[in-house]
């Protein structure tokens, strides 16, 4: 019986968000919460089986993955993605345990991309079991675009890539789509040395899912979206360019908040909630730059702070207002494997 654990880590949008599926650039950042796959091949069995402490479990023959519904549609589709790639795992039954500390202790979610780690970690760990010598820049490109195509099938063909790209290369990212629809190429990218990237939860937990579909509905030529598009594009550039030559571009990240919620205005999206809203605000009101992260309408909002001082006083003003301020750091390296 052969064992793997696989750990994929989270991720924080922290540009781009909807423009990045109109083919604009977008920058995401892995961080340091944790999916955790634990992975036992089983010779002598023909059974496979996923179990969650949060989301239950999933049982079936190896090699005919069910359709199902529910979050642990992620791993089924990560099977069937992986058994396309190789075959040979239909020869063997599989116990695949999985743990996550991405949402909260009540298992509400947060937005730092359960669905996608998963999807990476049960993949790097069906992939390490069937191709123990693979080299590793080999091993991650095919771990990324199986989780990519798995994740997408998931979501009926929507999705960036961004958070399955974070989770699985890690640290500062820059996705950019491919207009043939071949997986959007990842550029490795640094924020400057005094940057910190701050997190909160806003206590209400979004349908991304829901809020993705209500965009993809709307008339990709109308003006409001295309404005936004272009917006956001050149929020984009002009943020990579600043992280070219070392600094933080605070502009960028601003015009990126701004053009969002004009989106959500524009389309009658509930992108910027209340809570949200109160929390992007504290955050500029310390000296941060601040904006949703994500799919919005809940979940986190981010902040960048450009010095020591400035963070600690986000987080306190964050907590100071009733806030869950996230324990978290960027995580340099994406989705690990190792024999257990």
């Amino acid at each position: 019986m052969t064992a793997f654990v696989a750990r994929a880590p989270g991720k924080l949008f922290l540009l781009g968000e909807y423009a990045v599926l109109d083919g604009c650039p977008a920058v995401v950042a892995a961080v340091d919460r944790y999916v955790t796959v634990g992975l036992r091949l089983e010779d002598r069995s023909r059974t496979v089986r996923f179990t969650s402490a949060d989301q239950g479990a999933v049982e079936f023959t190896a090699g005919a993955p069910p359709v199902v519904d529910g979050p642990l549609r992620f791993v089924v589709a990560a099977y069937r993605s992986a058994l396309s790639g190789v075959p040979s795992l239909a020869d063997a039954g599989a116990a695949v345990e999985i743990r996550s500390d991405l949402d909260t202790s009540t298992g509400a979610k947060t937005g730092l991309g359960s669905s996608a780690a998963v999807t990476v970690a049960v993949v790097a760990a069906l992939y390490a079991a069937a191709r123990p010598r693979c080299a590793d820049s080999t091993f991650r490109a095919a771990v990324f675009n199986t989780a990519l195509e798995a994740h997408r099938t998931a979501q009926h063909g929507v999705g960036s890539g961004g958070d399955v790209a974070a989770s699985t290369h890690g640290g500062v990212c820059l996705i950019q789509p491919a207009t043939n629809g071949d997986p959007p190429s990842v550029v490795p990218m640094c924020l400057p040395g005094a940057t910190t990237v701050l997190a909160a939860w806003s206590g209400e937990s979004a349908s991304t899912r829901s809020l993705v579909q209500r965009y993809c509905a709307a008339d990709s030529a109308s003006t409001a979206r295309a404005a936004f598009v272009a917006a956001s594009r050149a929020a984009v550039e002009r943020f990579v360019a600043g992280l070219g030559r070392g600094f933080l571009c605070r502009s960028g990240l601003e015009d990126c908040a701004r053009a969002l919620e004009q989106l959500g205005t524009d389309l009658a999206l509930p992108l910027m909630t209340p809570r949200l809203r109160q929390l992007v605000a504290l955050a500029r009101q310390c000296g941060a730059a601040a904006k949703i992260s994500g799919a919005g309408g809940g979940d986190c909002a981010i902040a960048l702070a450009e010095d020591r001082p400035t963070a600690e006083r986000t987080r306190a003003a964050w907590g100071a207002a009733g806030f869950t301020p996230l324990d978290l750091a960027i995580s340099p390296e994406g989705v690990t494997v190792a024999r257990s």
